[in-house]
């Protein structure tokens, strides 16, 4: 199973009916869900984690705990900025050839040590997880970074997130179908500052969990 492959399985009109149901489209005009305001709430600093992206971050069920939170805005803020001051805003998934992943995503690069950070692998944990941490990194480059969670997991036949930045870089740069595909959905329900990444992503978790769990509530936490 690839990631091009179960998009494959979802026909056009399905696949805009998501779009448009998920962002509160056409008829479905004032029942968006919360996850619409992930990408566009606020202010989106491009060398910074601000509270903005914390409240983006819960527009989409995920809570970062007070003590993350404060690291976040305060203590790690500096090497937060340092690191995403690495990542050109302006870059696309699509941008880096698939052969190159390892240079982009592998050790020693910034978007790993980002990662790591945000999870503090080597450190006491704070709360943040996988799913969290790519929404966060999402927030941060939408056009680089796909979100994880466990719904759009099981789709893609994944149950961490190990392997994924990997999945969606082949799917992206190798499949212009894919993109070309994405580009045309994303035109025709007139999404035009929503990043492809996040196009499939909706496509995805709308297809996988057949868009019955409504509007989020607060205690949902496998929304994407």
């Amino acid at each position: 199973m690839t990631i091009s492959s179960v998009f494959k399985e979802i026909d056009d009109e399905t696949a805009r009916s998501y779009l448009e149901h998920y962002f509160g489209l056409g008829a479905w005009a004032g029942e968006e869900y919360t996850g619409a305001y992930f990408d566009t709430f606020g202010t989106n600093a491009p060398d910074a984690i601000t509270a903005d992206d914390l409240i983006a971050v819960a527009c989409l069920s995920k809570h970062v705990p007070a003590r993350a939170a404060l690291g976040i805005l305060r203590e790690y803020s500096d090497d937060i900025g340092t690191l995403l001051g690495k990542i050109p805003p302006g870059l696309s998934i699509t941008d880096i050839p698939f052969e190159e992943h390892d240079q982009y995503f592998g050790e020693g690069t910034a978007p790993l040590d980002l990662w790591r950070l945000l999870r503090r692998d080597k450190n006491t944990r704070w709360g943040i997880g996988p799913t969290t941490a790519s929404k966060l990194m999402a927030r941060k480059r939408p056009e680089l970074f796909p979100i994880y969670d466990s719904v759009v997991g099981r789709v893609t036949g994944f149950s961490s997130s190990d392997g994924t930045w990997n999945a969606w870089h082949q799917a992206f740069a190798t499949d212009g179908g894919l993109v070309e595909r994405l580009e045309s959905l994303r035109l025709a329900v007139g999404l035009h500052d929503i990043s492809l990444l996040r196009i499939l992503d909706v496509v995805l978790w709308m297809h996988g969990s057949q868009g019955t769990e409504g509007p989020e509530s607060v205690d949902q936490t496998d929304e994407s």
